[in-house]
């Protein structure tokens, strides 16, 4: 790099306020805890449960992660979006959300429980409909605590958000753990504990300082209709990463190939967490940015670099894992895992293009319509498919469903850098 472009770079970093950089940093020392707990998650339910165990627990991961954002309503992101531009309206707008996805996972888990067996025998589930009530426990607490969290995050309660993160994703799991004996105890208890903390963040949400503008406030009807919108890309973007678990877990039932494929996308999300806590720190500051006088031009030249920043320092953890992935798999799994290094190798390689698009999507969710996100993310779902199918016919079916994933993260990555170029170039909505 030129000796007056990296100056230039490093001018742009010096413009970002220091509370940005504070907040970033202590959002992600929170992410990589909760990361840290998954991972020690991994270890004790390998200990515990062996090789089928863990390759159940991750099907179970795999089912609330997929089906989670459909439940969302897209509700998170659209808080992330709309809260800052509340005043006088801003603790009811985040109960308002809540209260809507609470009724939402009632009826949803009902209507599982009373197909538990179809569906645990779809998925390759042991347990039948006891294991499938347990997955939607989980899935119910999970989604009131990440609405709660949202709201949290999209009203810039950064300390608050921190502290809800670690109990409600952290520290539950942990002593859920601890005080189950089987699976299935641990994701209900889990499930409930992370229910609790995410009703008690919503009361904790404060009322914005109020300002001279007097311009109409978001409301409930708001963040479902942007919500509805957006909500097939929030579903195809988690589903890039369990779709090769499923994949493996169908194609392989009963194996313990599909526990390998759930911790190689694991590892890719330990990566990718440094860029993807880029948008609740960013996002509710970009939307309030933009929409309000006084924008600055510096932040549309750091925003538009950003994701090739993203992309070089992704490549290296990259590298780290793949020269020692026998060390990190005997270390967490157990010498008995052997089987997942090669699989790791390959489908770690996401993990550079998908850094890309996470630096890149706080400034497409906030400056472009929803639409344009939800297209990228199913097309990018698609071609994962159809990577994943033609690679089977060639090589192993773990080995297929995470090249299936590389292809599609490969082509989000490029895509979500020119998306945001074109976004910061267009006019303040």
């Amino acid at each position: 790099m030129p000796a007056r472009e990296r100056l230039r770079l490093r001018t742009l970093l010096r413009s970002v306020p220091a509370a940005v950089r504070r907040d970033y940093v202590s959002t992600l020392a929170v992410q990589w805890f909760v990361l840290g707990v998954g991972l020690l998650l991994f270890h004790l339910v390998a200990r515990r449960g062996s090789v089928h165990g863990f390759a159940y627990y991750q099907i179970a991961r795999g089912m609330v992660s997929t089906f989670q954002p459909v439940l969302l309503l897209g509700l998170g992101v659209g808080l992330h979006r709309y809260l800052p531009r509340t005043e006088h309206t801003t603790r009811r707008l985040a109960r308002h959300a809540l209260s809507v996805e609470a009724v939402l996972v009632t009826v949803v888990g009902l209507a599982g429980v009373a197909a538990g067996d179809t569906i645990a025998a779809l998925l390759g589930l042991p347990g039948g409909r006891s294991a499938t009530t347990a997955a939607l426990i989980m899935l119910a607490g999970n989604c009131l605590c990440t609405v709660s969290l949202a709201a949290l995050r999209g009203n810039q309660q950064v300390v608050d958000a921190n502290l809800v993160t670690g109990l409600g994703f952290g520290l539950i799991p942990l002593c859920a753990f601890a005080a189950a004996d089987r699976i299935e105890d641990f994701l209900i208890m889990q499930g409930t504990g992370t229910a609790v903390v995410g009703v008690w963040a919503a009361w904790v949400v404060r009322r914005q300082p109020a300002t001279a503008e007097k311009t109409p406030e978001p409301d409930v009807r708001t963040l479902i209709s942007y919500g509805v919108r957006r909500m097939p890309g929030e579903f195809a973007l988690p589903a890039l990463y369990t779709f090769p678990t499923f994949a493996v877990a169908v194609l392989m039932p009963g194996s313990a190939e599909a526990g390998y494929v759930g911790f190689t996308t694991s590892a890719v999300t330990l990566i990718c967490s440094v860029f993807a806590m880029l948008t609740p720190v960013l996002m509710p500051r970009l939307s309030r940015l933009f929409h309000r006088a006084g924008e600055d031009g510096a932040v549309r030249q750091l925003l538009t670099v950003l994701p090739l920043m993203a992309g070089v320092l992704a490549a290296i953890p990259t590298g780290l894992i793949l020269l020692f992935a026998p060390v990190m798999v005997r270390g967490f799994l157990g010498p008995e895992f052997a089987g997942a290094v090669p699989v790791l190798r390959l489908g770690v390689l996401a993990a550079i293009p998908l850094a890309m698009f996470y630096a890149a999507r706080p400034t497409m969710d906030t400056l472009l319509d929803a639409k344009f996100m939800s297209r990228l993310l199913l097309a990018c779902l698609a071609l994962e498919f159809v990577a994943t199918a033609i690679a089977v016919s060639f090589v192993a079916a773990p080995h297929a469903a995470v090249l299936g994933l590389v292809t599609a993260a490969t082509a989000l990555g490029l895509d979500a850098v020119g998306l945001a170029a074109y976004a910061v170039r267009q006019p303040r909505r």
